[in-house]
């Protein structure tokens, strides 16, 4: 395969991939730091038609372009490759190919796009040697310029190109498989499904990136310090208001169960509504691409899970106030249910200076 066919073939499924998951790029630029004159806003919701630009670009007939698509093909991975070896270690994910790139930053993406800027400087020699042998014709296939060596110019470029399919799919967050239920724990009780009043299937649910307090940190990391009731909320929502004013209600009343609500960066610090209240600063974990709320198949607001600490969905998603309200509800009868009763206290207690009052550990 000519290499330049190669990088349009990456180009095209990376710029397909962004719009069909409908992936915040602008997100992605500040997660990766993209300097601030290449990462306006205008810029970062058009990038991924450039990409398909480029990729319809580099394998147009026309030779006396190929040397300039070639090029731009180098600078822009080129590009990329600089931003993943510097967020690597950071935490944060690449957004190369939208969703399916929701994983951390690892070596793995680090040698993935060394391999994608060696196909796109084999893209620019192609565009080179084109149209010194074909002039500025029409040449359909790049590899007759290079005559009887053209077998051996495509054998490294099929190889380098399976090399990348490869390194791209190990580093691609799969789909949830189905698992059977487990049992449940006190920390990550087994919720009833209001709307059908079923013990609910257990799922895994991926280790997406969300941002608390200014870090990310993934989905399992935030699950394993104690369960979590996933929300999907807006503060512009109108049937969400009654969700939002009973936020400190259920917050305070669900013993080891924390609540976390899932908001898109650019709706995080929307100012509040008149009409539908706060959402309490401290509840709120970023997700800047959308890929938690689209892992836990949180699609619509006000919706909810329930995320157990053995990294298994432990009831809902459940969608609608009504909904929403009776599952939260559920699991502070619940948490309430299990919670141990408190010991009598004893009538007259001698005060000791030597010793004192141990303070109840609540997981959190």
């Amino acid at each position: 395969m000519p290499a330049l066919w190669a990088v349009a073939l990456i180009l095209l499924l990376s710029g397909t991939a962004k719009l069909r998951s409908g992936e915040d790029v602008e997100a992605t630029f500040t997660r990766l730091k993209v300097p601030r004159p290449l990462a306006a806003p205008a810029l970062a919701r058009a990038f991924p038609w450039l990409e398909l630009l480029l990729a319809a670009a580099l394998v147009l007939p026309f030779t006396v372009l190929r040397p300039v698509v070639g090029l731009a093909a180098v600078a822009l991975f080129a590009a990329f490759l600089v931003l993943v070896v510097r967020a690597k270690g950071d935490g944060v994910s690449c957004g190369c190919f939208g969703e399916a790139s929701a994983a951390p930053i690892s070596r793995w993406t680090v040698v993935r796009n060394v391999v994608f800027l060696a196909l796109a400087v084999m893209a620019l020699v192609e565009g080179i040697v084109s149209p010194a042998v074909h002039g500025a014709g029409i040449a359909w296939l790049p590899l007759t310029a290079f005559g009887s060596g053209a077998w051996a110019w495509a054998l490294p470029v099929s190889v380098l190109l399976a090399t990348a399919a490869f390194l791209a799919g190990r580093e691609s967050v799969p789909a949830a498989p189905d698992s059977a239920p487990a049992a449940s724990t006190p920390e990550a009780p087994a919720a009833v499904d209001p709307a059908d009043g079923a013990e609910p299937e257990r799922h895994p649910f991926p280790d997406a990136l969300v941002i608390e307090d200014g870090r990310y940190t993934g989905l399992h990391t935030l699950a394993s310090r104690g369960a979590v009731v996933a929300l999907r909320l807006s503060a512009g929502c109108g049937s969400c208001s009654r969700v939002i004013a009973r936020l400190d209600e259920f917050r305070a009343s669900l013993g080891p169960v924390r609540l976390r609500v899932l908001m898109p960066q650019h709706e995080a610090g929307a100012a509040p509504s008149a009409s539908t209240g706060a959402i309490p600063a401290d509840l709120v974990a970023d997700d800047p691409n959308g890929a938690a709320a689209r892992g836990l198949g949180l699609t619509s607001y006000p919706m909810a899970v329930l995320l157990g600490t053995d990294l298994l969905t432990a009831g809902g998603p459940v969608g609608g106030a009504d909904d929403v309200l009776a599952f939260l509800e559920e699991i502070r009868d619940i948490m309430a249910a299990e919670a141990p009763a408190a010991p009598a206290a004893p009538a007259a207690p001698a005060p000791s200076p030597a010793s004192d009052t141990p303070t109840p550990e609540v997981r959190a």
